[in-house]
């Protein structure tokens, strides 16, 4: 796995997590709203390398991530 996607996929994970807990009971369609910020958030950050620019500053470079 690159660091990129890995990156890529601990950002939405996190995003996810904190749109479910604020929003998920609350008002949906401000959640579903959010997870469409989200998606377009991490298209953005696809295209740069700050995913794995991030991932490589907090656990290194492990041999499992190129």
């Amino acid at each position: 796995m690159s660091a990129q996607l890995f990156g890529l996929l601990v950002m939405g994970l996190f995003g996810y997590l904190v749109a479910h807990i604020l929003f998920w009971n609350r008002a949906r369609p401000v959640f579903w709203f959010t997870m469409a910020l989200i998606v377009v958030g991490l298209g953005y950050l696809a295209t740069t390398p700050t995913p794995a620019e991030l991932v490589r500053d907090i656990i290194g470079s492990p041999a499992w991530l190129n």
